[in-house]
């Protein structure tokens, strides 16, 4: 798991709207080769976090499964019945990509995008077809999920530049 922050260079010279000075053409591409590499640190971060979440995916069944995950789907009980469960209850308020579910407020594009992969492969590899019901999420959730996701980045970013960190912070 990551635990690092993305350590990116200063691209204040990548654009005219943040120069604090002149700038020559070849100041100009160097920092925005560095634009383009910093952005592919952010990538990289949201893809490890991508995977880690698939990894995790489903934690709630593989804990206890003979004790309570495994005879609950035993039993064959219906919908409501199911979701009355007590292990139910547990899987959809711990498990982050239960988005249609739990409405939780630090929602991100990471559980947005667990929540895709689960419905659809378990609607093709169970039912043979996709299901509206587990489709639906609230629009609000996506507003919320895109600024959770612009917060979790920029908690996780830091400016190599001590000079320029310190012109920021002036």
């Amino acid at each position: 798991m990551m635990s690092e922050k993305i350590k990116i260079e200063n691209t204040r010279n990548a654009d005219s709207r943040t120069a604090t000075e002149d700038f020559t053409i070849e100041e100009l591409k160097e920092a925005t080769e560095t634009h383009i590499k910093n952005v592919g640190k952010c990538m990289d971060f949201f893809a490890e976090k991508i995977h880690e979440a698939g990894i995790l995916h489903d934690y709630t069944k593989r804990e206890n499964f003979y004790e309570e995950y495994g005879p609950l789907c035993m039993s064959r009980v219906v919908d409501d019945e199911f979701k009355a469960n007590p292990w139910y209850k547990k899987h959809i308020y711990e498990e982050r990509h239960h988005v249609n579910e739990d409405f939780k407020h630090d929602v991100n594009f990471i559980d947005l995008l667990e929540h895709i992969c689960d419905v659809v492969e378990a609607g093709n590899g169970r039912a043979g077809h996709l299901s509206s019901a587990y489709m639906d999420i609230d629009p609000k959730l996506l507003y919320l999920a895109y600024w959770n996701t612009i917060q979790l980045l920029d908690k996780n970013i830091e400016v190599e530049d001590e000079e320029y960190r310190d012109y920021l912070e002036r």
